[in-house]
Parts: C-alpha cells; sequence; structure tokens
C-alpha cells in the first residue's frame, strides 16, 4: 500500500514544524526549499491544514506556520483525513452524496456487492487504526534516530 503524495509531502511539512517547534514561524518557502517540494503544491497542503487545525498561520515578514497542537496529539489519520478527503467515497454514492449508476450485475442485493463492501470497510478500518497509531511525535523521534543526533540544531536563528 502506499500513501497518496499529497499525504506524505503533508507529513514531511509537519514533521519540519515540529522540528522547528518553539523557534517561531516556518516560511512555506523554507519548508519546501528544505523538503524540496513545489512552494505552490505545499502552499495549497498547508492551507488544508491550517483549515482543520492542524496548523496556524502567522501573517507579516517573520510570518509562517506553526503547529496548532503538540505533536503527540497530532495522528497520520488525521493528516490523511484532511488532505485526502475524509474516508473515501462510500460504495455506490458521489461524494455529492447522490447514488452513481450501479450496473445490474452490481447490485447492491448481489452476492458481488457485499464482498466488496465488506472487504472495503474492514480494510480501511485496519488502515486507519494503524494510522491513528503513529503521531507527529513519532515521525519525529524516528527522524532523530536515523539521524544519529537531535535534528533542531538546524535550526538555530541569529538575529
Amino acid at each position: 500500500m502506499k500513501l497518496s503524495t499529497r499525504s506524505t509531502y503533508g507529513m514531511r511539512a509537519l514533521v519540519e514544524l515540529a522540528l522547528t517547534a518553539g523557534h517561531g514561524p516556518v516560511s512555506a518557502a523554507l519548508i519546501s526549499k528544505r523538503q524540496d517540494l513545489s512552494v505552490a503544491y505545499l502552499e495549497q497542503l498547508l492551507h488544508r491544514l491550517k483549515k482543520e487545525g492542524v496548523v496556524n498561520s502567522i501573517r507579516g515578514p517573520r510570518g509562517g506556520y506553526v503547529l496548532a497542537k503538540q505533536p503527540h496529539h497530532i495522528t497520520m489519520a488525521q493528516v490523511v483525513r484532511v488532505l485526502d478527503g475524509g474516508n473515501g467515497v462510500p460504495s455506490g454514492k458521489r461524494r455529492n452524496g447522490r447514488s452513481r449508476r450501479v450496473p445490474l450485475r452490481e447490485h447492491r442485493e448481489g452476492r458481488a456487492y457485499h464482498i466488496a463492501d465488506a472487504v472495503q470497510r474492514c480494510v480501511h478500518e485496519r488502515i486507519t487504526q494503524s494510522l491513528d497509531a503513529v503521531t507527529l511525535k513519532d515521525l519525529c523521534d524516528e527522524v532523530r534516530a536515523q539521524a544519529g543526533d537531535p535534528m533542531d540544531h538546524r535550526y538555530v536563528f541569529h538575529i
């Protein structure tokens, strides 16, 4: 299984913000430079995260983004829901809530429908449970462990 690019980029940006926590806001341009991401795309992701209360933005020449919550309160399931649009489209429904046309052989009363629905619900539930168990703090701890030293030293600002 592979996470969407949107979710992966969002998680990378959140790790950058978490590693700089306490040092003031970080601009989207700086995050995009450090993570080699498109600044325009990253700003779209950060806007979604801000809208859902995961990050806050600060305006002005020294503005940027900061986490709205402590890293141990942000799960990767929350990030995926915010950036990839919730729990997905239920079988037989469009995002706007209207029913889609279902061919007769896939009719809701059919065996194939029930099997597909059970598989989708069960797998989705397990994936969500797994992502709920991973917090932003866990990702930061993993980055620090892989780097072999605290990553925070990269973010010393001289005034």
